[in-house]
């Protein structure tokens, strides 16, 4: 029943937005192809995340099942669906493949993030090491960049923290004042730091070298119902899944709107309270779509 209102309150949301938002569409999203199921057959549970390594892997967050599905992609398409199933991992949310092949994973019931290697086998936990402060870390997200250094999202001491490969704290960059819900983190490939403001519907940057958060955005709620992730391209564009719209959004470098795709629905093509998305060089967008118990491929350009 929780669900169902939620998906309700979410639809009639979406249509508030104002039509000459969804009218300015800077960015084109093509649909692919919607994968429901391993090389098994055995079928997606509620996925919430999917990475991909920028080459031919592709790791989905099956988080109804507790597993990790492993896929290869080539040609737009899809192939293989191995399964990765650990005790030490139970809940997975987000993932993330860095650039040895290894993989992250944060499990949403322990509020840890497991580090498996890159075949799979469990290589530990990712507990950082110099933290100050009295509290704990509780992580919501994390990014793996391309020097390998690990950010967490922390809400508990609403921070990020920059740890490197052994868990060593090497920066912790406070919340920006005033802030609402912080639900996701970004790390572009120029070093900058970002943050998705959920409520007041916001990101916020720390550029590299610097310790404290600004708007880069203005408020994004004409455009949106409620944000929960964003991701950048070598480019510099910022997209965000509007989770309760079941859209993408995209915004340039500047934080300037630049075009909304996708909508709410059950068919393919549409998004049901969609998660995690990752995209590779060539432009295939993967949508963890969540509700819909499947993983969706899209080919995004301009």
């Amino acid at each position: 029943m929780r669900r169902f209102i939620a998906r309700c309150i979410g639809t009639a949301a979406v249509l508030t937005i104002p039509l000459g938002a969804l009218a300015a569409e800077g960015f084109k999203v093509k649909p692919l192809q919607a994968v429901i199921a391993d090389e098994k057959g055995g079928e997606l549970k509620f996925p919430e995340g999917v990475a991909c390594d920028g080459k031919s892997l592709l790791v989905v967050a099956d988080t109804g099942n507790g597993r990790l599905v492993r896929y290869t992609y080539q040609d737009e398409s899809l192939k293989g669906g191995s399964e990765i199933k650990l005790p030490q991992l139970t809940y997975p949310l987000r993932v993330q493949v860095a650039p040895t092949g290894a993989i992250f994973a944060l499990d949403g019931k322990q509020r840890r993030i497991v580090r498996l290697n890159a075949d799979g086998t469990f290589a530990g936990y990712v507990d950082p090491k110099g933290v100050t402060g009295e509290q704990g870390v509780v992580p919501r997200s994390f990014r793996v960049d391309g020097a390998g250094s690990i950010w967490i999202l922390d809400i508990l001491g609403a921070r990020v923290l920059q740890l490197n490969g052994e868990g060593n704290v090497q920066r912790q960059l406070e919340f920006p004042k005033n802030y609402g819900f912080i639900s996701d983190l970004e790390v572009t490939s120029a070093g900058d730091v970002l943050l998705l403001d959920s409520n007041s519907a916001l990101v916020f940057v720390a550029r590299k070298g610097e310790g404290t958060f600004i708007p880069l955005s203005q408020s994004l709620r004409d455009y949106l119902v409620y944000p929960t992730y964003l991701m950048t391209d070598s480019r510099g564009m910022i997209y965000i899944v509007d989770q309760n719209g079941g859209a993408l959004i995209a915004l340039g470098a500047d934080g300037s709107f630049v075009g909304r795709q996708l909508a709410m629905g059950t068919k393919s093509g549409l998004l049901n309270y969609p998660g995690q998305v990752c995209l590779t060089p060539a432009g295939t967008l993967f949508v963890a779509d969540r509700n819909n118990s499947r993983l969706q491929l899209f080919t995004l350009g301009r």
